[in-house]
């Protein structure tokens, strides 16, 4: 669990504030807990992310903007992004879970 002030949330790398997001994936789905951010592709961080948040019902038109600014850790998308599934978790647990047997392969 992590315990940061505003500040100290501010202050975080794109990469590290795209971890923290990742962290999140994967207490919703356990197939996020062994991805290496800095080894994955920028492409596969894309599909894999914005997939995920798909799934997941985020408010969003999935634009190609939208996907560059999760993919290079921009602050304001990431922190919206963490502020919707952190205010959802008990949902986003539901929906992450009924998902792996309604999308399908």
């Amino acid at each position: 669990m992590l315990h940061l002030s505003m500040v100290e949330f501010d202050d975080k790398a794109p990469l590290e504030l795209l971890e923290m997001v990742n962290r999140v994936f994967s207490h919703l789905d356990k197939s996020h807990e062994s991805v290496d951010l800095q080894k994955e592709t920028q492409d596969k961080t894309e599909e894999r992310v914005c997939g995920f948040l798909k799934v997941l019902g985020y408010p969003s038109d999935f634009n190609p903007n939208f996907c560059r600014d999760v993919v290079h850790g921009e602050k304001k998308t990431l922190q919206h992004i963490l502020w919707w599934m952190l205010t959802r978790m008990p949902d986003l647990n539901r929906k992450a879970y009924t998902a792996k047997f309604l999308v399908p392969l």
